[in-house]
């Protein structure tokens, strides 16, 4: 019975040493480090992303095509010189306001101007053409924006609320031009973007 006791001691010894080294190993941070299910779990959130601009398309308008008019011009850049008063001005080609924006499809007033004569916008001056008619810029990045006529409206050549704000709202091309006997009105033609190309 003495030899079953030793023998049945010396197994639950060993059983207990086994078990106390493989706990001591596992447990062990310099051998194995800290058990997974010891570890702190990161806590995950949903973060919210912002959503990415929208991709915009623009480009400075470098041509001006409108409907059956006539009129196909090569576009300028503009400048207003505050202190004398005065536009840029060519006799023969059209001019892009360029602190208006650029031709684009998200927001904004592209405005060209140019003179009343025939080498210039005096065919639409003396016969604005009717609503619907449609109007092309070209841009120097190979760009077309087609544009549908809106309005057709005179203004006195001291408002110049037009420029208030030209960069936001639904975009849109302003062409002007001044009409009257003596030059005394500037006509707007207020165009609405279609389509890029």
């Amino acid at each position: 019975m003495l030899q079953k006791f030793r023998f049945f001691g010396s197994v639950a010894l060993l059983y207990i040493l086994t078990i106390g080294t493989i706990g001591s190993l596992l447990y062990s941070s310099h051998l194995f480090g800290t058990p997974v299910w010891a570890k702190p779990q990161p806590v995950i959130t949903k973060q919210k992303t912002a959503p990415l601009p929208p991709k915009v398309i623009s480009g400075k308008p470098v041509r001006i095509v409108i409907g059956n008019s006539g009129i196909d011009l090569p576009v300028d850049d503009g400048i207003y010189d505050a202190p004398k008063g005065t536009w840029t001005l060519s006799d023969t080609h059209a001019q892009f306001a360029i602190m208006t924006s650029l031709a684009n499809d998200l927001a904004g007033t592209t405005f060209i101007y140019g003179h009343g004569t025939d080498a210039v916008f005096g065919r639409i001056g003396s016969n604005p053409p009717p609503t619907g008619t449609v109007a092309e810029v070209y841009t120097d990045n190979n760009h077309v924006f087609t544009y549908t006529l809106q309005t057709v409206k005179n203004y006195d050549p001291n408002d110049t609320s037009i420029f208030d704000d030209t960069t936001s709202g639904p975009p849109r091309l302003i062409v002007q031009t001044c009409t009257g006997a003596f030059s005394e009105w500037r006509t707007m033609f207020t165009f609405r973007l279609e389509r890029v190309r």
